[in-house]
């Protein structure tokens, strides 16, 4: 059990630490150096952990996208706003690292990531509702929406995430809403 705990606290420390690097500087510019020594680790307890600064970085990323991932496997049969809530709420627990990560020194594809996560689940549904397309529409469907949503989620989180949550879910429902109900007129 200790050992669990000084694990956990020394990938802790070692994530807290890059955290404020990225906030100063892009990761191009970080060193091992200066995480562990930010952190008060040495290089070879560093390494036991992660192979480089883009390693540290994608590992943090993918914890956030599972976590989302849980969250949208068990509200995705639910409608659209809530499962955008349940995201939106995610992402403001944990808005410091959030900002970071979409802030110009960090992962600019981690946003879409984010959407990406999501397709497998949507693609069922979207099938269900959109029997007349091609399997390569509802692709285009699904992203055409997706990049909006993401660009609508980047704006939020660089502005500080001061939008209330459900303002934010509710204008990128009708925008979604809006653009299914007049594509499906039209088929």
């Amino acid at each position: 059990m200790g050992l669990d705990a000084r694990l956990r606290y020394t990938r802790m420390v070692i994530k807290n630490s890059f955290v404020e690097l990225l906030k100063k500087k892009p990761i191009n510019k970080i060193t091992v150096k200066e995480i562990c020594e930010m952190a008060e680790i040495n290089r070879a307890t560093f390494y036991k952990h992660y192979l480089d600064v883009y390693d540290l970085l994608n590992k943090l990323e993918q914890e956030f996208l599972t976590e989302l991932q849980n969250d949208v496997q068990q509200s995705i049969e639910k409608n659209f706003i809530d499962t955008f809530i349940l995201i939106l709420v995610s992402i403001k627990a944990n808005s410091e690292l959030y900002i970071t990560l979409f802030s110009q020194n960090g992962d600019p594809l981690f946003p879409n990531r984010i959407f990406c996560l999501c397709y497998e689940y949507i693609e069922v549904e979207n099938s269900k509702h959109f029997q007349k397309l091609s399997p390569s529409e509802l692709t285009w469907l699904y992203y055409f929406i997706a990049q909006g949503c993401s660009g609508i989620l980047t704006q939020w989180i660089k502005n500080g995430m001061v939008e209330p949550i459900n303002e934010v879910a509710d204008f990128t429902d009708k925008l979604i809403q809006n653009i299914l109900a007049q594509f499906s007129l039209k088929r």
